[in-house]
């Protein structure tokens, strides 16, 4: 209860209702610019309730100069007809409220033990504001005792091409591709994602964006679409990977050439847009990406880059605040010139940012083990765990498309550009990123959860909804079992929730 009244505002004003206790229950609220938040009932079965956690010990409510009382009658009209006149909220349709007790709760990046996590219209909420506001118990339990189970965020992914045979850049089938992936994806514990598209002509973004656009947002069954992660077509050619080298560009018109080549789009003020890749030493970057965080709230990333470190750091300072799948399409660690790794590992003066976060594929293939080990002691809070999966995860078979590109499964674990060994996005699911992690690193299972759930949503800018079951936050979760003492790395996962509903795959 303390915890409730901590929440309530500064501007709160406690009013007494039904003061005559005689034909009613008596209760109180607390008043905030003149509408009534809470009503809050002394219950018959603990008379004390109020005075002892509310007055301090004393059995009378705080004496305001804006205090009145408050009638049954006056609270029944839209305006009551009071000093100061009180608006009352429309009451909203019953929703259903569900506890789960007896788990561990991974709750904004710590795990609490032995907690309960209450969960009501697709988000969490305070079980003290839903007591004392809605006068309401569970309507559904879930106990998990004598069983080991920890509840986590849903997984972000923040980085995937396409996923069961789909890949994003084909227009024709995006909607099919997104209906589809969506969906599949929460079998793996991927609650919200970023589609991403790879190096196209502009034809491509202005027919793609539109439609992701119009999928954006939540949709119940189905992981969330973030908004798209763009990389390319501003990419140098040295480092192009598994991009179409007859795509790129740079910038010599400066913003008018991202305006060109991504579409209205780029402005509009829910951007089908949440990441952007770019190469900041080529020609007109570091203007576009200056102007580009003026105008929008679109992340910049650095990737398929030959920039070195001083290129890099005054893109930080322009307004980048992320890196790529790090050590991959990027000019390698050097003592004379760190390039773009050197970036997580210092405190960078005079940027928006000390340090960018980075997007890291624990697939064993695109970093070695230890590789990964490093960036991770440099900077873990800026750890990223992304897929960079292509249509070829989930499903079998050996050639596929990535983008204009047609690539081949070389291992159960590598993809490449067909008729090269050049690798070409990946296979691997997010469960199997995070279990890599504790073990390539040392970390525990709890801090390698976060690089997928809390750290990926700051990265974007969502941690006020996504990768923190705090209250208020949807309600998108995964539970997790199966634990093994002498493997930190094994979990299960048990059952996905997106919105508050248990979702079956």
């Amino acid at each position: 209860m303390r915890e409730f009244f901590h929440a309530i505002k500064r501007d709160s004003v406690l009013v007494s209702a039904n003061a005559d206790f005689k034909t009613t229950k008596p209760s109180y609220g607390f008043l905030t610019q003149h509408r009534l938040n809470a009503v809050l009932p002394v219950l018959p079965s603990r008379p004390h309730l109020l005075s002892d956690h509310i007055f301090s010990n004393k059995a009378r409510p705080i004496q305001h100069p804006d205090s009145f009382e408050i009638t049954l009658e006056m609270m029944k009209h839209d305006r009551a007809s009071s000093p100061t006149a009180m608006e009352t909220d429309i009451p909203e349709p019953y929703q259903k409220i569900i506890k789960f007790t007896h788990c561990d709760v991974l709750r904004n990046g710590k795990i609490i033990k032995d907690e309960t996590l209450w969960v009501r219209g697709g988000k969490i909420v305070d079980p003290a504001a839903l007591f004392y506001g809605a006068e309401h118990g569970p309507d559904e339990v879930i106990d998990f005792k004598g069983k080991k189970t920890l509840i986590a965020p849903g997984f972000l992914d923040l980085q995937i091409n396409g996923f069961f045979g789909y890949d994003f850049a084909d227009i024709p089938n995006i909607e099919t591709s997104l209906e589809v992936v969506s969906k599949g994806l929460l079998k793996y514990g991927v609650t919200s994602f970023c589609p991403t598209l790879v190096s196209s002509p502009a034809e491509v973004y202005h027919g793609v964006l539109p439609k992701i656009a119009a999928r954006k947002g939540k949709k119940s069954g189905h992981a969330e679409v973030l908004g798209a992660h763009i990389e390319g077509p501003f990419l140098s050619s040295q480092k192009k990977g598994a991009h179409d080298v007859d795509v790129l560009r740079s910038a010599p018109n400066g913003y008018a050439d991202f305006i060109d080549c991504y579409g209205p789009t780029l402005e509009e003020p829910d951007s089908a847009i949440a990441i952007i890749t770019v190469a900041p030493e080529l020609e007109g970057l570091h203007a576009c990406i200056k102007e580009l965080k003026q105008r929008s709230k679109i992340v910049v990333s650095l990737g398929h880059t030959k920039s070195n470190y001083k290129d890099a750091e005054a893109a930080v300072a322009a307004g980048a605040s992320m890196i790529t799948h790090l050590f991959n399409a990027m000019e390698p660690f050097h003592h004379r010139d760190p390039g773009p790794v050197g970036l997580i590992g210092s405190s960078l003066q005079n940027c928006p940012v000390d340090k960018p976060f980075y997007g890291i594929i624990t697939d064993g293939v695109h970093a070695d083990p230890s590789s990964v080990r490093i960036a991770y002691v440099a900077h873990p809070e800026g750890c990223v765990l992304v897929t960079d999966a292509i249509s070829a995860a989930g499903v079998d078979g050996e050639i596929f498309t990535l983008g204009t590109m047609t690539v081949r499964r070389k291992s159960e674990v590598e993809v490449v550009i067909d008729g090269t060994e050049t690798i070409a996005g990946s296979v691997v699911t997010m469960p199997t990123c995070i279990k890599n992690l504790v073990r390539f690193t040392g970390c525990t299972l709890a801090q390698a959860i976060n690089a997928a759930t809390l750290h990926a949503a700051k990265c974007i800018g969502l941690e006020h909804r996504k990768g923190t079951l705090m209250p208020g936050t949807d309600a998108d979760f995964v539970i997790l079992d199966g634990f093994d003492e002498k493997d930190p790395s094994v979990f299960n996962i048990a059952s996905v929730y997106v919105n508050g509903e248990k979702v079956e795959f």
